[in-house]
């Protein structure tokens, strides 16, 4: 007997492990993730049914309860018993004595995970929670009793033993998952390492390259990259830690100023690109120079010096040639408006009012 609960048991090992491979450090096609974990719960627990051990006459003990706990432990009511129907429909076709008992076991479990849902519906079980699950099948495992005539015993030898053992099932499951979850949230720390700028939160030069590669170069896409101006001269003047608090709060502007469908870069130092989503050469101009006369107001202030003028210069090229093409191009405009005095965008596309926009000189110290 202990031979076949033990295949029954790395049977639910082995497709807790293979569905917690769906849980990723992305949300990309999460729907299909989510339908494959349920189709991997189901398809488990009939196979943990098909192994079950038998304890009596149409009687038979399994794990078959472990995927409706968890289900309703993570997912709620709507998952657990999505889950333990099609169980108790094929417990109830394999029919038998146990029938009944099963079928009740299998909804009770789905009910009370449910109601431990609100509680235990995070990847760790902590020491205070470790009751739940001995509690959920010591309440489901009372469907013994109605096995008809042999229930009450069949309760005396089998009630504890099936409950701590399907108890312990649930907590190595729950270990199983734990250490899945914790593995994805180191991917997803190495990815934001990779991939995100440690000073402004804003995305990096390498999530730059790789999301101008992608984008095809069809015309709807503009890149405008920008540079602060005299940002040497700020950084000697006020220090670095002025300096840094500049570029994070310029970061925030860009961020929450432009687009949803816009994206936001610190690509190096104290330059950042923003790729902007739009065919139509005057919605990018106008976007580019209400940022420019955005950050010119407002970012001396909200880095805590708002006797400071900061502004920017900035190139604007449209995404219909190769990456390096683009870049070039947007590169060379921005140089372009640094000798044209600065605190400015360059660009095919921006008129030549918008283009050299009139402004006070760029002022590095009080304004009164």
């Amino acid at each position: 007997m202990l031979s076949a609960l033990f295949v029954n048991f790395s049977i639910l090992v082995t497709f807790t492990s293979i569905g917690g491979l769906t849980h990723t450090a992305t949300e990309r096609h999460h729907t299909l993730r989510l339908a494959l974990r349920y189709v991997l719960s189901v398809v488990g627990g009939l196979i943990l049914i098909g192994y079950g051990v038998p304890l009596a006459e149409g009687v038979r003990v399994d794990f078959r309860q472990v995927p409706v706990a968890l289900a309703g432990l993570f997912g709620g009511p709507l998952p657990a018993f999505a889950v333990a129907l099609p169980l108790a429909l094929y417990r109830a076709w394999l029919g038998g004595e146990g029938a009944v008992g099963g079928i009740s076991g299998l909804l009770t479990t789905a009910a009370v995970a449910s109601v431990f849902h609100t509680r235990l519906h995070h990847s760790h079980l902590t020491w205070r929670d470790a009751w739940a699950p001995f509690a959920t099948f010591a309440l489901a495992n009372l469907s013994l009793l109605l096995v008809p005539g042999r229930g009450p015993a069949l309760f005396q030898t089998a009630y504890l033993p099936l409950t701590l053992l399907q108890g312990l099932g649930l907590l190595v499951t729950f270990a199983v998952i734990a250490v899945r979850f914790d593995s994805v949230g180191h991917s997803r720390t190495l990815h934001i390492l990779a991939y995100r700028d440690a000073l402004t939160g804003l995305l990096n030069r390498r999530q730059f390259d790789l999301d101008l590669a992608d984008l095809p170069a069809d015309g709807h896409v503009h890149l405008l990259l920008l540079d602060l101006d005299h940002f040497k001269r700020l950084n000697d003047t006020l220090g670095h830690g002025f300096g840094d608090v500049v570029l994070r709060e310029l970061g925030g502007l860009l961020t929450v100023h432009t687009r949803g469908t816009d994206r936001v870069y610190r690509v190096g130092g104290e330059e950042f690109a923003v790729l902007l989503h739009s065919a139509d050469p005057e919605v990018v101009a106008g976007v580019a120079n209400r940022l420019r006369d955005l950050v010119r107001r407002q970012l001396g202030a909200r880095a805590g010096r708002p006797d400071w003028t900061l502004t920017f210069s900035a190139g604007l090229a449209r995404h219909d040639t190769g990456p390096s093409s683009t870049f070039e191009t947007a590169d060379a405009r921005l140089y372009e408006a640094k000798r044209s005095g600065r605190d400015r965008v360059v660009g095919e596309e921006v008129g030549p009012s918008l283009t050299e926009v009139e402004a006070p000189a760029v002022r590095l110290g009080s304004t009164t």
